[in-house]
């Protein structure tokens, strides 16, 4: 994913908030798993808090406190928001 799609996404997506220049924080109602890829293999990670875009440098922040440094040649697959499990939506109480 290009820098450039990877700044619309988090643009347009209503859990994301921008915070200064190239700083994004997701919002508590939802979670934001970064799918990077590392070679051989995706590296997934979860509850992502805050993302700090710079030129050469992707900084990376996890709701445990974690930072993850990626350099610029390091490519970003995807993004994933999902709702908590605590915060979906009651069932209507018929089963399938």
């Amino acid at each position: 994913m290009k820098t450039e799609q990877l700044l619309q996404v988090l643009d347009a997506d209503r859990a994301v908030r921008k915070e200064g220049k190239g700083t994004y924080v997701v919002e508590d109602d939802v979670e934001l798993t970064l799918m990077v890829d590392m070679g051989h293999e995706v590296l997934s990670v979860s509850r992502v808090r805050r993302l700090q875009l710079q030129p050469d440098l992707l900084t990376v922040e996890t709701h445990k406190g974690e930072r993850i440094y990626l350099g610029a040649d390091t490519t970003v697959r995807g993004l994933k928001f999902t709702e908590p499990e605590g915060r979906k939506l009651p069932s209507t109480g018929f089963m399938r």
